[in-house]
């Protein structure tokens, strides 16, 4: 085996593994499947309630299922930096394997940042994607010149629990000021005030039913940062090329290395009625 293909492997398996290391924030909270083409949708069935029967042998009434699709665009994310020949030469230490994690980082962050964003974006529908929808005023709390505090946070549980949302797989996305907030709350018990502290040392922890993540890609907006409550199936995100990583010598650049990793992903919110808005002042 030539010396470039174990190096390439070698780099290949390293930058997976930073990346699943770094993932840590949002990405891994949300419905993912795997994705080709141009475009993909994410086809789904609405809801319906029961119809009743009123008489003694009555014509049974046929209805038509309510087939609905949400239009997923993929975005191509990479980081390619170049190490000089004589970077090697005349460093103590081989620069790669910090550029490795670097690029695994960057890669992490754009990831997660792409789903914050698609949160509370336009959601494209119908059968060609033609169609749009926003998330309604009823899905969004209003910051009210306020940090979080736990009105916001039932206010958020009551909203999902009104729509019929299951009490699983829900998580509120809010950054590490918000977190401060929570910690500051007097009227917190012990158990909560233990299972917020527990974010602050990059430990799970759950509050009114949601497990919280802290990310920092959350929007953020002058002063307002848009933290999120959701269901895990509120969200998709969509996976075209999970990783594609190289290292490749450039004779152009004296034979310089070219550190390359690249993912390709969409994500879109699927129902609105299972993610929450929840504006914080920042």
């Amino acid at each position: 085996m030539a010396v470039d293909t174990i190096l390439q492997n070698r780099y290949s398996d390293n930058i997976m593994l930073k990346v699943q290391q770094l993932t840590v924030g949002i990405a891994p909270t949300v419905h993912t499947k795997s994705s080709s083409g141009e475009v993909d949708f994410q086809d789904q069935l609405a809801s319906a309630d029961a119809d009743e029967k009123l008489a003694r042998n009555e014509v049974v009434r046929n209805t038509d299922p309510d087939y609905r699709r949400r239009k997923i665009v993929p975005r191509t994310f990479y980081k390619a930096p170049l190490i000089d020949r004589m970077d090697k030469l005349m460093m103590v230490k081989d620069p790669t394997s910090a550029v490795v994690m670097n690029n695994a980082g960057a890669l992490a962050r754009s990831k997660d940042t792409t789903i914050a964003t698609a949160f509370t974006a336009l959601a494209y529908t119908g059968k060609a994607g033609a169609g749009s929808i926003s998330l309604p005023s009823t899905q969004i709390i209003v910051h009210s010149s306020a940090g979080m505090n736990l009105v916001k946070i039932r206010s958020a549980s009551r909203i999902l629990n009104a729509n019929e949302v299951s009490t699983e797989n829900r998580f509120l996305a809010l950054s590490a000021l918000q977190v401060e907030d929570l910690l500051a709350i007097t009227e917190f018990t012990s158990s909560d005030y233990a299972m917020v502290k527990a974010l602050v040392d990059g430990k799970p922890g759950t509050l009114v039913g949601f497990k919280a993540v802290m990310s920092e890609r959350l929007t953020l907006s002058t002063t307002t940062r848009y933290c999120i409550a959701y269901h895990r199936t509120g969200m998709v995100l969509g996976v075209w090329d999970d990783l594609t990583a190289s290292i490749d010598i450039l004779p152009g650049k004296h034979f310089s290395a070219q550190v390359y990793a690249a993912q390709s992903y969409g994500a879109t919110r699927l129902e609105e009625e299972k993610v929450v808005q929840v504006e914080c002042t920042e």
